[in-house]
């Protein structure tokens, strides 16, 4: 994570911290498509039409609905899995 910046004005943001910074983006973004295709088989696992029927338009509609859950899970606290992974792999 970006270490906030004090209201110092010779507060430098390192190579060290953009690098931190985006590892963390990259595990949260590898959690949310981890998310993705965990929810994708779990629709699958069901074989109720739902309320969207079973045409293409609603496997359209609920696969890019799955795909924004995912990445607000991820956003959130999510799993863990992107925390965890950044954990292993910083530094």
């Amino acid at each position: 994570m970006i270490k906030a910046i004090a209201s110092n004005q010779n507060a430098k943001i390192t190579p060290n911290d953009i690098r931190q910074a985006n590892l963390e983006r990259a595990c949260s973004e590898f959690e949310s498509i981890f998310i993705t295709y965990m929810l994708k088989s779990m629709r699958t696992a069901v074989t109720e039409d739902g309320f969207l029927g079973n045409n293409n338009e609603s496997k359209i509609i609920q696969s890019m609905f799955d795909e924004n859950l995912a990445l607000g899970m991820a956003k959130g606290n999510g799993m863990g899995l992107g925390k965890m992974l950044f954990e292993s792999l910083k530094d």
